[in-house]
């Protein structure tokens, strides 16, 4: 996941699950990338939408305060 971590966070526009497997240093396999962006996604750190995924940290004390009250899964 860090390798995904730093490819996303280097990207400044949105990118397909394809283009970003591309700039991963090593293959991976697209369920352990979808794994990887739902993950983040849930942390909020992510966003998806039509046009790909992008990094979007929420840097927000107030956010992360909430974060912390959720449930493990």
């Amino acid at each position: 996941m860090h390798m995904v971590e730093s490819v996303l966070r280097k990207l400044d526009e949105p990118f397909s699950l394809n283009r970003i497997k591309g700039l991963l240093p090593r293959k991976m396999m697209h369920a352990s990338l979808r794994e990887a962006i739902n993950h983040y996604k849930r942390l909020g750190c992510v966003a998806e939408g039509s046009k790909g995924v992008m990094w979007t940290l929420n840097v927000e004390p107030e956010f992360w305060k909430v974060v912390e009250t959720w449930e493990a899964r």
